[in-house]
């Protein structure tokens, strides 16, 4: 179950969910387009696709998120991270599962967002490269 760290608001003993402020999101993607047959089958074609597609922003963006408000430990961030892993990881089986997949990665693969390795400490590009190493020969 994925549970987020929580900070107790301003006013806590107004607990009334009208006086909270709303983030409001419209996203109005082409049907045709990746994006339009995704959002459109989890609202139309799936049971709670809602919750599902904001499960999955959660799961890849939400550590960075609250990192960004400064509100958060570095073990609750550590801990909303590993979380939000391991809510990728059963994704990832599902996939392999549901599509009879073999383990191999693709050489395909977009990488969503912005990774520099140079910037990491060298021991974090060995780690890197001998993780993806081993994945991509099934180890």
């Amino acid at each position: 179950m994925f549970t987020m760290p929580r900070r107790p608001s301003a006013s806590s003993s107004d607990s009334s969910s009208k006086n909270k402020p709303r983030v409001r999101f419209i996203f109005e993607p082409d049907r045709t387009s990746p994006n339009g047959i995704t959002y459109s089958w989890l609202i139309h074609d799936t049971y709670n696709g809602k919750e599902k597609a904001a499960t999955a922003t959660h799961a890849f963006w939400l550590p960075f998120a609250y990192r960004h408000s400064g509100n958060y430990s570095e073990a609750e961030l550590r801990d909303l991270a590993q979380q939000s892993i391991w809510q990728m990881e059963a994704q990832i089986q599902h996939l392999h599962e549901e599509f009879d997949l073999g383990m191999a990665r693709s050489r395909s693969t977009e990488v969503v967002g912005t990774f520099d390795e140079e910037k990491l400490p060298a021991e974090a590009r060995h780690c890197t490269s001998t993780a993806c190493d081993r994945f991509s020969s099934g180890g």
